[in-house]
């Protein structure tokens, strides 16, 4: 007999259990929704716990409150919420993906391709009308999948408001990726979940868990990394120093900001780049952005679509909006669907590996995104890729168009009407 709750007359079928902290009388399960058949996360709350009290009942209700008003596909949604007698559940859209405290190592480059995407999240939490602090953004709350697509979860200490948003008289958030500010009670901006980003990066760079970050700072409280990372750019650990500076007024002073600033850097030195392994499966975009570069910079060619070379006829490209293979684009109706421009080439290369490239130009002919990555040739002879994107309503409708190059030559071409 299980030993989960019974949440069936409320609709939910307990499948296993994700995760707790029994001290704070929280449990979260993996749930299938019995009218749907869909997979869903069940969070619990039991009153009745040693050690739970108010002030985490009060987490949820928050949680609850932020998740309603946003909509994001890297931000799992909410979806229901009931209160059981051993105390109260909220329900979640459930991905399928690890957090970064897992074991798995990432090299630097995926580590870039996370840290935009979350910067994308941040980006958009910043821009609501009454912006959105998570306050609690570690390893253990952020997902990311085998596609490299990347989840920020956990709002239970986010704060809601405009500019600065005060913190409240009880300190939350985790010892060593707080920001000092955060840890003082004293004013949030969009600065403060930026050093808990930077020191989630670090992490991951320097191969710390969590629970021994306390080991990178120094006794001025700040966190020393640089003689770790002796593999990475100056430029890039110029970067992820502002990240955690220990004053917020010199960090960048938002996501946006951030993450200009690290979209075009190089993440290893020169010597080092030959020692990247091959990403096989192609191009993995992340977050709003098409692609991101993983083997060095890339800059697009400065002319509009139109006016380029026509493509050889390598091969074909795909777009798919969730499941569906898709001809147009309506904005209005990808909430959680990311659009995929698969690519198969048939390229007829004498080596095994290739770099490939991919753009994306707006209705207005203006470059939205672009990446670049080293490519394999599978045992079919083929070059296959794989880059999204995230429309979002404020997008130029018009005829886009996405190119994609193999090793400086264009391959191949797609154009699609977004309205």
């Amino acid at each position: 007999m299980s030993d989960f709750p019974d949440f069936t007359n409320y609709g939910y079928q307990i499948t296993r259990e994700l995760g707790q902290n029994r001290a704070g009388g929280r449990v979260t399960y993996l749930a299938t929704e019995i009218n749907t058949q869909r997979s869903v996360v069940v969070k619990q709350f039991q009153f009745a716990r040693t050690g739970a009290s108010w002030s985490e009942y009060d987490a949820f209700e928050r949680e609850i409150q932020v998740l309603r008003r946003i909509d994001h596909p890297s931000i799992p949604q909410y979806l229901d919420s009931f209160q059981t007698p051993a105390g109260f559940c909220m329900v979640q859209e459930y991905k399928d993906a690890p957090s970064l405290a897992s074991s798995r190592r990432w090299n630097p480059q995926e580590i870039k391709q996370i840290a935009i995407s979350v910067l994308e999240i941040l980006k958009y939490l910043q821009s609501q009308m009454t912006p959105v602090i998570h306050r609690d953004l570690k390893p253990e709350n952020i997902l990311v999948d085998k596609r490299m697509n990347v989840f920020l979860v956990d709002f239970g200490f986010a704060r809601t408001g405009g500019g600065e948003v005060a913190a409240s008289s009880v300190v939350k958030g985790t010892l060593g990726f707080m920001p000092p500010e955060q840890m003082f009670n004293r004013h949030l901006s969009a600065a403060s979940d930026l050093y808990s980003l930077g020191a989630t990066l670090i992490c991951l760079l320097t191969n710390t868990v969590s629970t021994d970050i306390g080991t990178l700072v120094d006794d001025a409280g700040r966190i020393n990394f640089k003689q770790r990372v002796p593999k990475l750019t100056p430029d890039f650990i110029e970067w992820l120093q502002k990240m955690v500076e220990p004053n917020v007024k010199q960090r960048y002073a938002n996501a946006a900001e951030a993450l200009d600033a690290l979209i075009p850097l190089q993440v290893l030195r020169q010597d080092e780049t030959f020692k990247v392994p091959v990403v096989a499966a192609g191009l993995l975009a992340v977050g709003v952005a098409l692609c991101v570069p993983v083997l060095m910079k890339f800059s697009a060619p400065e002319v509009e679509p139109q006016k380029v070379e026509e493509p050889q006829n390598l091969g074909d490209v795909t777009v798919t909006a969730g499941q569906k293979s898709v001809q147009e684009i309506d904005r209005s109706l990808l909430n959680q669907n990311r659009v995929y421009f698969s690519v198969k080439l048939h390229p007829n290369l004498q080596k095994l590996q290739a770099v490939g490239s991919c753009q994306l130009f707006d209705g207005a002919g203006i470059i939205v995104a672009m990446g670049q990555s080293q490519l394999q040739v599978s045992d079919s002879g083929l070059l296959e890729a794989a880059c999204s994107y995230d429309f979002k309503k404020h997008d130029i409708p018009g005829y886009w168009t996405f190119n994609f190059y193999v090793d400086g030559q264009k391959a191949a071409q797609k154009k699609l009407r977004v309205f």
